[in-house]
C-alpha cells in the first residue's frame, strides 16, 4: 500500500512539472537562429551563335538571430514578442556584388500541441516588420532601403528534454509580405510564400515562472 501511494505522489509530481512549463502563468525566455546557403552554377548563353561560355559559380549566404519573450495567457496558449537581426551576402563569379542586413520584429499567438507534455509542435498566427538596408557592389555603389510588413501562421517542432529547457525548430510557414522600396526605383510590392522544411531555423527555450 506505501509502494503504490508514494507511486501516485511520484507521479502527480511528473506531471505537474511537465505541466508547469506551458501551463498559465508561465514565461518564456529564448533565442532563435537561422542559416541558409544556397550554390548555384550558371553559363550563359551567346544568342549570336548559339554557344554558353564559361562556367560561373554564385553562392548567397543568410543569417538572423533573435531573442524573444512570451507569456502563457492559458495552458499550452502563449503571447510574445521577438526582435533581432539578420543579414546575407551574395558572391557571383568571386566578386561580392550584393549584401543587406536588417532589423526585425515579431509579435505571435500559438497554441501548443504536446504529447506527454514534452514532445510536438506550435502552431498560431503573426506579425512582423523588416528594415532591410542592401548594398550593390556597383560603380558607385548602389545602396536601397526597405520597408517589409508581413503577417501569417507559423509551425514549429517542440521538444522539452528536461525541467523548464525547450527546443524548436521551423517546420514551416504560410505569410504574406507588403514591401515598400525607398531609392532611385520607388514602389511597393506583395508576396504570398508557403514553405516547408527549406531553411535551418532552431531556437532554445528557458520556462520560468508559475
Amino acid at each position: 500500500m506505501y509502494k503504490k501511494l508514494l507511486l501516485a505522489f511520484v507521479s502527480i509530481i511528473a506531471i505537474q512539472t511537465a505541466k508547469a512549463q506551458t501551463e498559465k502563468g508561465s514565461q518564456m525566455l529564448g533565442a532563435s537562429f537561422g542559416f541558409s546557403t544556397t550554390s548555384s552554377n550558371t553559363k550563359a548563353l551567346n544568342p549570336s551563335d548559339n554557344s554558353y561560355g564559361p562556367n560561373v559559380h554564385g553562392k548567397t549566404k543568410s543569417y538572423n538571430i533573435a531573442p524573444s519573450y512570451s507569456y502563457f495567457i492559458a495552458d499550452k496558449l502563449d503571447l510574445g514578442v521577438s526582435a533581432g537581426f539578420g543579414g546575407s551576402s551574395q558572391k557571383f563569379a568571386d566578386i561580392q556584388n550584393q549584401k543587406s542586413r536588417g532589423f526585425n520584429s515579431s509579435i505571435y499567438l500559438r497554441k501548443y500541441f504536446l504529447y506527454d507534455n514534452k514532445i510536438g509542435i506550435r502552431t498560431g498566427p503573426y506579425l512582423s516588420y523588416e528594415s532591410i538596408t542592401q548594398e550593390y557592389s556597383y560603380n558607385p555603389i548602389i545602396k536601397t532601403h526597405n520597408d517589409i510588413y508581413g503577417g501569417g501562421i507559423g509551425l514549429d517542432f517542440i521538444y522539452f528534454p528536461v525541467k523548464r529547457l525547450g527546443l524548436a525548430a521551423r517546420l514551416g510557414s504560410a505569410n504574406y509580405y507588403h514591401q515598400k522600396s525607398d531609392d532611385n526605383t520607388q514602389g511597393t510590392s506583395n508576396s504570398f510564400n508557403l514553405a516547408f522544411v527549406n531553411s535551418l531555423s532552431l531556437s532554445v527555450n528557458y520556462v520560468f515562472g508559475k
